[in-house]
C-alpha cells in the first residue's frame, strides 16, 4: 500500500441463535450452518453468506439509539448455497443486525362465528384488526352494522354501533351509529378508527371505546368529501390512510383530520387503482401495499406514493392484505377463495383455502397478523378464522465496528 489508507475493518459475530454455539471455520459441519463473513471497503458492504437449507432470507439492522429495527435487504426465497450479497456501506457502519433464514407454516386451529346478529354471530363482516395492547381483535361486522371486539380466543367483549337506535326509536338516529362500516383500524393514542361507508365519514372511537366525532371530514368540513371509504390502517405515525372506493384512490390523513396527500386514482397505468378494497402499511420503510381488486393485484408505492411493484402470481380479484413482521404479504382472494403468503418480490411460499374440518373459505375479505397468529374475516361464512404462524430457521448475529486508520 502507498501511504496512510483508510479501511473500514468489520467485526463479525457468528452466533446461530436456535443453538447457541458459536460456528468456527474449522469445523467439519460449517457447511451444514447458517453462516455470515461480512467485509466493507470504501463504500460497499459485502455479506457473504451459506444457506444450508431453502428458505427465506433478511437483513436487518437496529438503529443506534432507537428501537427501530431496518429492513436492509430481503426477504427472498433463496436456494441452499452460499451467495455474495453488497449493501451501501453507510448503512452498515457503527450497526448491528441479524441475518436470518427462516420458513413460516401456517395452520387453522380457530373458527368464530355464524350468521346472526348475537354476542358471536356476523353479517358478511368485511373488515378486521388486532390490538395488541388490549389483546383484543376488533371486527367491523357489516351487515349488523357494528363493531364487535372478541377476546384472543374468541370470546365477545363488547359492541359499538349499529344503525338507526335511540332508546329503541328507529326513527331517531343516533350520532355514533354505524351505516355498513367497511373497516375498524387500531392505533393512534390507542384510538380505533371506522370507515364508516354508507354515512361517508372515517370516525373515531378513543381509548375508552367511547365515541368522538368524525376524524374526516369534519362536521363543518365542505371542501373534502369521502366517497364510500373501505379498507383503514394506522401507520407507525399515527397517520391513518384510508381506501376511497368510488374515487379508487388512497388518502393519507393526519391524526388532527387533514388530508396529507393521495395515491392513486381510476386508471390503467401500474400508478393508478381500479376498485381497490383494503390496503397495509410497512413500519419499516412506509411502503404501501393495495389490494387493487378491479386489476387483480396488490399494488405496491414507497412512502411517497411512487410506483415501486406489484404482485399478481394466483391472483384473481385480491381484497385483503397484511404484511407481517418479517416482511412477507400475506393476500386473501375473493375469486379464488385463497389465503397466500408471498414475498415482496412476488413469489407464493404457500397457501390455503379451508379449515382443519374441510369447509372452504368463501369470500374472504381482510387479514391481520401477529408474530404467532393470522385472524381473517371469511364474509360469506359469516364468521373469523383464526390460523398460526409458525416460524421455524435459524439466525445469525453481525456487527461492524467504526473505521480505524492503518
Amino acid at each position: 500500500m502507498n501511504g496512510c489508507k483508510l479501511l473500514i475493518l468489520a467485526v463479525f459475530s457468528a452466533l446461530i441463535m436456535s443453538s447457541g454455539n458459536i460456528v468456527l471455520a474449522g469445523q467439519d459441519n460449517f457447511k451444514e450452518k447458517l453462516w455470515v463473513k461480512l467485509s466493507i471497503a470504501s463504500d460497499t458492504a459485502d455479506f457473504r453468506i451459506n444457506l444450508p437449507y431453502d428458505g427465506c432470507l433478511s437483513i436487518t439492522s437496529t438503529v443506534p439509539g432507537r428501537r427501530q429495527i431496518d429492513l436492509l435487504w430481503g426477504p427472498r426465497l433463496m436456494k441452499k448455497g452460499t451467495y455474495r450479497l453488497p449493501l451501501p456501506a453507510g448503512r452498515i457502519i457503527n450497526r448491528s443486525g441479524i441475518v436470518e433464514l427462516f420458513n413460516i407454516e401456517m395452520t387453522s386451529i380457530r373458527q368464530t362465528g355464524s350468521r346472526g346478529s348475537g354476542e358471536r354471530q356476523f353479517n358478511n363482516p368485511s373488515g378486521l384488526d388486532f390490538d395488541a395492547i388490549k389483546n383484543e381483535i376488533m371486527v367491523a361486522d357489516t351487515g349488523n352494522d357494528r363493531i364487535v371486539r372478541l377476546a384472543r380466543d374468541g370470546r365477545f367483549i363488547a359492541q359499538h354501533g349499529g344503525f338507526g337506535l335511540s332508546f329503541g326509536d328507529r326513527s331517531e338516529e343516533r350520532e355514533d351509529s354505524l351505516d355498513d362500516p367497511f373497516d375498524v383500524a387500531v392505533g393512534g393514542f390507542s384510538n380505533f378508527y371506522v370507515s364508516d361507508h354508507n354515512n361517508e365519514r372515517v370516525c373515531i372511537f378513543d381509548s375508552y371505546r367511547s365515541y368522538r366525532g368524525n376524524l374526516y371530514p369534519k362536521s363543518d368540513d365542505r371542501r373534502n368529501r369521502l366517497s364510500r371509504p373501505r379498507g383503514i390502517k394506522v401507520d407507525s405515525e399515527n397517520n391513518i390512510w384510508v381506501v376511497e372506493g368510488r374515487a379508487d384512490r388512497v388518502l393519507k390523513i393526519s391524526p388532527s383530520g387533514d388530508k396529507l396527500f393521495e395515491v392513486g386514482g381510476f386508471g390503467w397505468s401500474t400508478q393508478q387503482l381500479k376498485d381497490p378494497t383494503q390496503l397495509d402499511i410497512t413500519n419499516s420503510g412506509g411502503e404501501i401495499y393495495v389490494a387493487d381488486r378491479g386489476k387483480g393485484r396488490i399494488a405496491m408505492f414507497d412512502r411517497l406514493g411512487s410506483f415501486i411493484g406489484e404482485i399478481r402470481d394466483h391472483l384473481k380479484s385480491p381484497c385483503g392484505v397484511a404484511v407481517d413482521d418479517d416482511g412477507l404479504i400475506l393476500v386473501c382472494d375473493d375469486s379464488t377463495n385463497e389465503l397466500g403468503l408471498y414475498t415482496p418480490q412476488g413469489i407464493r411460499l404457500s397457501y390455503l383455502s379451508q379449515c382443519a374440518d374441510g369447509t372452504v373459505f368463501r369470500r374472504p375479505a381482510d387479514i391481520a397478523v401477529t408474530s404467532d397468529e393470522i385472524f381473517m374475516a371469511d364474509s360469506g361464512n359469516h364468521r373469523v378464522l383464526t390460523f398460526s404462524r409458525k416460524k421455524t430457521g435459524s439466525n445469525v448475529a453481525w456487527q461492524a465496528t467504526p473505521a480505524v486508520l492503518e
